[in-house]
């Protein structure tokens, strides 16, 4: 859909667009994340290219590990201010929140590693010995010192 020099979308070709379904667009919608959408006769929705900015920005956090309720949260705090000068602070704060929720993980994961790799160790050195082990008693038993058994008496 075309008007003037404003391009408006239909829900279906937003979706496409932006690679997400039409059902998380109404959800963001329903939960105040996309709160600008136009409706024409018969209420159908329509979106504009503002409307792509905000689903890019939404999708942009969410891959940086923003949850929901945090993005409402920058929502409200748009809302009450309507400036990005605070909620920009607050998108700070919660950005570093994750990146040292990123370190610990990735010194959980360091350390799980470490464990594995010393763990692995321990079963090869294992599996060498028994196979020591057991090349040892092959060869004794070919050798013929094996102890025979003694004659029984009859």
């Amino acid at each position: 859909m075309q008007s003037s020099a404003t391009k408006y979308y239909q829900i279906g070709e937003l979706a496409n667009l932006l690679e997400l379904s039409p059902r998380t667009i109404r959800y963001y919608e329903e939960i105040g994340l996309l709160n600008s959408i136009k409706r024409v006769e018969g209420g159908k929705r329509i979106y504009t290219d503002k409307d792509s900015q905000r689903l890019k920005f939404i999708t942009r956090l969410k891959h940086l590990g923003l949850t929901l309720s945090e993005m409402l949260e920058l929502e409200d705090i748009y809302q009450i201010h309507r400036t990005n000068k605070k909620v920009l602070p607050r998108l700070l704060e919660l950005l570093d929140g994750h990146v040292v929720k990123i370190e610990e993980r990735i010194n959980s994961l360091d350390k799980l590693k470490a464990d594995i790799l010393d763990y692995q160790e321990k079963i090869r050195q294992k599996l060498n010995l028994d196979e020591e082990h057991h090349k040892g008693e092959e060869s004794h038993e070919r050798s013929g010192n094996h102890r025979r058994r003694p004659h029984s008496h009859r």
